[in-house]
């Protein structure tokens, strides 16, 4: 035979394997693979310094990047190239004022200097660099120099282009990387020599990494950013060999890549320091917990059992059962539902009590008012054909429509009728009105084509219809002007029915429709209510001798998809 053991007992056994089971999975862990969990959590925060670094490296690069575009495009310089002339006097003085301009007061830290491709014209914000002398520095083949980098570069036809391959010293500043951009039409090129301490000032993670290197991949040279007499070739820098200690990230739209060498031994004796604290944590939080364990099992079966206990009253029949809050949101989430769940079943009865009472009363009238529809049907054929005889043409436009508004009422095979049979039904209702009435009716129906398969529920636009001219025309005087229309709002079928009619004051509450003699319009809303639900609405917009509109939003359902 199974045992059974209360909730209490259960919870308390399972805390305490909930508590066991990850201290000693994490104690087995650290112990079988510490070393290499304590390399991917190095390596996780090495690779977020890395990156951080070399978003702020990209920061600076587009900083002077944006500087030489304004360089390259800005007038006086472009004039001044085309002019193929060294500056003086004056011109020189505003080509000084544009350059210094351009660099923002941020000549300590980078060079500009302007050449054109001949070298005729030659001008910096500081001494010009002789191997930017295009006339007497036209090496080819010289991997240091940004100029004849770019020109015989894959990408030459870029509009800029940037290097580390330079590393000489310049105004007492070791250039870190120079940036080239073309001022158009080949009239020269503007260059900035970018000093170390515009990169070195950025860099975070030196605490971390025993080394950060800028790596251009577009001529295999490295530069040490901590030791920036470091540079040249990747063969200078053996810490490139050792991938499992080295982070990398590509600066975007470069060939620049940032790398920073790993030092694992201060981070190592740290974590293993940590990691003895938390064991020791570990292990005192379990003693609590085993103590506490207990406590908080009793709690949480005590506020179960007063569930359970709600529930059983109302498996009894007890429809008023409710539950209370526990402060448990799970709990409190299952009382919720519980009590939204009796509410609903109260509201379900109530319905169904409703829906009988009506259905009931329907088949009372309608035995009430039974009559062999072959008869009616020949009387009014009757009717019409003496109308016709005689040329009475109201009385016998009158029978046919009278003829449709008949059959469509006994035709009650199906609750549903398509908006195309809506339409007909009220316009059938309106030109009887219209006999009556004469002139001061007028009225309008509109609806696309496509939306006349719609299915809506039986007899809701006559009533409409109907009750405008009841509560809106029979009570003014002068002109009366009705308008229908049909439209798809969003996913929605819409239906206004809309006079100029003499108005009245909307109930705050639709449910008081029926009270104040708006029966017609009470009826749509409920069995509207009992088709979809909450899912339509029903809205009225009235002022006393202003008119009327009332709007039905309903679901869009189409023949042979409803």
């Amino acid at each position: 035979m199974k045992r059974h053991t209360t909730l209490r007992n259960r919870l308390a056994l399972y805390f305490l394997i909930v508590m066991l089971v990850p201290f000693v999975i994490f104690i087995s862990f650290y112990t079988i693979s510490g070393s290499r969990t304590l390399r991917s959590i190095v390596s996780d925060q090495a690779q977020m310094l890395i990156e951080t670094d070399a978003e702020r490296i990209k920061q600076v690069i587009e900083g002077y990047r944006h500087k030489s575009y304004l360089a390259a495009t800005a007038p006086d310089i472009q004039q001044m190239l085309a002019s193929g002339h060294q500056p003086q006097g004056d011109e020189a003085r505003g080509i000084y004022s544009t350059m210094y301009s351009i660099m923002s007061g941020d000549t300590y830290l980078a060079s500009l200097s302007i050449v054109s491709s001949d070298g005729s014209v030659r001008i910096s914000t500081h001494a010009f660099p002789e191997k930017y002398d295009i006339r007497t520095h036209s090496n080819e083949w010289d991997d240091t120099n940004i100029i004849s980098l770019s020109e015989r570069s894959a990408n030459r036809d870029k509009q800029w282009f940037i290097s580390i391959a330079d590393h000489r010293m310049e105004n007492g500043n070791q250039v870190a990387f120079s940036l080239l951009r073309h001022i158009g039409g080949g009239l020269g090129y503007a260059i900035i020599d970018v000093y170390s301490d515009a990169l070195t000032s950025q860099i975070e993670g030196t605490g971390f990494f025993s080394d950060i290197i800028l790596l251009d991949t577009s001529v295999y040279q490295a530069y040490s950013l901590m030791h920036i007499q470091d540079y040249g070739s990747f063969a200078a820098f053996p810490e490139l060999d050792d991938t499992e200690r080295l982070s990398l990230h590509p600066i975007p739209e470069t060939d620049l890549v940032l790398a920073g060498a790993i030092s694992t031994d201060a981070t190592e004796e740290s974590l293993k320091t940590a990691m003895l604290y938390m064991s020791i944590s570990l292990a005192a939080g379990l003693i609590v917990s085993i103590l506490l364990t207990l406590l908080f099992s009793r709690s949480i079966s005590k506020r179960f059992s007063m569930i359970s206990s709600g529930m059983k009253r109302f498996e009894k029949g007890d429809f008023t059962t409710k539950l209370s809050r526990t402060g448990i949101y799970e709990f409190d989430s299952l009382s919720i539902t519980f009590n939204t769940m009796v509410k609903r079943i109260e509201m379900l009865v109530a319905t169904r009590q409703e829906e009988e009472a009506k259905a009931a009363e329907a088949e009372r009238k309608a035995l009430e008012s039974q009559m062999n529809p072959h008869f009616l049907f020949n009387t009014l054929s009757s009717i019409k054909a003496l109308a016709r005889l005689h040329g009475e043409d109201e009385i016998y436009r009158i029978t046919i429509r009278l003829g449709k508004l008949l059959r469509y009422s006994i035709d009650n095979h199906s609750p549903d009728a398509t908006i195309r049979e809506s339409l007909e039904m009220a316009e059938s209702y309106l030109m009887i009105q219209r006999i009556r009435f004469g002139e001061r009716l007028s009225y309008e129906i509109s609806c696309p084509e496509e939306l006349e398969d719609a299915i809506t529920p039986r007899l809701i636009i006559q009533p409409l219809a109907e009750n405008a001219i009841i509560h809106g025309l029979e009570g003014m005087t002068g002109p009366f002007r009705l308008q229908v229309e049909v439209c798809e709002c969003g996913s929605r079928l819409r239906i206004s029915v809309k006079d100029n009619g003499a108005g009245f004051e909307p109930p705050e509450n639709l449910t008081q429709l029926e009270r104040e003699g708006h029966t017609g319009l009470y009826n749509i809303k409920r069995r509207l209510e009992l088709r979809y639900g909450s899912d339509f609405s029903l809205s009225i917009s009235s002022r006393m001798g202003e008119g009327t509109e009332i709007v039905l939003l309903l679901p869009l359902e189409k023949e042979g998809n409803a």
